[in-house]
């Protein structure tokens, strides 16, 4: 189980859950490429148990959310549309 962080720019308790979004995620795992972020289609849930990966969550202004959610990674994606 990895452990990830994103941010949200709306209140956590009005995030829509269950639903494929872009996310942009960081890698929290220990290990050679810790912090390393990426682009990724996620499907997050709020329920800490549902998915595989470990998601927490931060506000606007960098506030943790003190509960886990988790997360599952459909596909990574990149920002650059393919062919530039």
């Amino acid at each position: 189980m990895a452990t990830w962080d994103t941010y949200i720019n709306i209140d956590f308790k009005d995030m829509p859950a269950e639903q494929e979004r872009v996310a942009i995620i960081r890698d929290l795992t220990p290990g050679k490429y810790k912090y390393r972020g990426t682009f990724a289609k996620v499907k997050i849930s709020k329920d800490a148990a549902k998915y595989k990966e470990e998601l927490w969550i931060r506000l606007g202004r960098g506030q943790l959310v003190p509960t886990p959610c988790s997360m599952e990674i459909i596909e990574f994606t990149s920002p650059i549309p393919k062919g530039l």
